[in-house]
């Protein structure tokens, strides 16, 4: 596989999941971290833009990300506690309570991450997603980042819709529909659409990301197929079923995979518009996202645990 370095922006926290029986278990995570981890697993070169606590959580985060094999792209530990999710699970799905306020992950260096970036000549994706659209100074500095990218960079923007998390409602919609005029993916659940779009159906909604500028729109909606839609139309791919231990970072993992299966072969973001290669990436992604499924704590499938899948033969 020819690795291109991939940036992720975004950030790192601790789900402390709370189970029914009010029994606490910590597990590192972070949509933009996940999405890394799956990235780095695959045999991609990911890159990660986020501040890391010098806190006990911090140095699992550190220790968790160094042995999936991501690059630390500021890797110096900050003074601030670590971000923090309390997940309350039940069979309707997660709950999410945030503790965002002055923590580490959000707190980047604006100078310390643009050497970082500067440090690769070229790079094939970026990936901007999650809190990070909330949370100050990442959100303002990864904006400009991503307004900034390289006309051949692929951008990939996942919003992943917390509402609960949103402070200021109109400039999160605008920071989002900012980040769509140049994403040439943007990521979204049917969840994410209902509250982004409450008024328009699923399709409708999708359609008015590509109006606003997006090359193309990938939705998902949990078993049911995942759909892309981009300006020369809109293709589904079925998610096989399979045995569900763990949601939490399915969606993370596909977008990971699909941008580890698009650099690979090195394809660029006109390529988007070709039909056919958008199914075998999709198809190939929905894949990685199954294995994550399969397993509690978000944990990604590795290179060796998915070469034999028809996707991902030529790793």
């Amino acid at each position: 596989m020819n690795a291109r370095p991939i940036a992720v922006l975004g950030e790192n926290l601790v789900d402390l999941l709370v189970a029914p029986d009010a029994t606490v278990h910590a597990v590192i995570g972070g949509g933009p971290l996940n999405v890394a981890r799956t990235v780095a697993r695959l045999g991609g070169e990911a890159h990660f833009f986020s501040g890391t606590s010098s806190d006990a959580f911090g140095g699992f985060v550190r220790d968790a990300l160094v042995e999936s094999g991501v690059a630390l792209a500021l890797p110096a530990p900050l003074d601030a506690p670590t971000t923090l999710a309390v997940v309350e699970l039940n069979p309707a799905g997660p709950r999410y309570h945030f503790h965002l306020t002055d923590t580490a992950a959000f707190n980047l260096d604006a100078g310390a991450t643009q050497r970082a970036l500067d440090e690769v000549e070229h790079w094939s994706a970026l990936y901007f997603g999650t809190l990070g659209l909330l949370v100050e100074p990442m959100a303002s500095l990864g904006e400009a980042i991503v307004l900034s990218a390289a006309p051949e960079t692929l951008v990939v923007i996942d919003p992943n819709c917390r509402p609960s998390a949103v402070r200021d409602e109109p400039e999160y919609r605008a920071r989002v529909a900012r980040l769509s005029a140049r994403a040439d993916v943007v990521k979204v659940s049917t969840e994410d659409l209902d509250y982004l779009y409450p008024r328009l159906s699923h399709d409708d909604a999708a359609h008015a990301i590509l109006d606003i500028g997006a090359r193309c729109v990938v939705v998902t909606d949990g078993p049911d197929p995942v759909v892309a839609v981009t300006a020369g139309g809109r293709v589904s791919v079925d998610v096989a079923a399979t045995e569900v231990v763990d949601t939490v970072g399915a969606g993370d993992a596909l977008v990971g995979a699909f941008m580890t299966w698009w650099t690979g072969h090195d394809l660029g973001r006109a390529d988007l518009h070709d039909a056919p290669t958008l199914v075998a990436a999709l198809a190939a992604a929905v894949d990685v996202s199954r294995i994550t499924c399969q397993r509690a704590g978000a944990q990604p499938p590795r290179r060796h645990e998915v070469i034999g899948l028809e996707g991902w033969r030529w790793l």
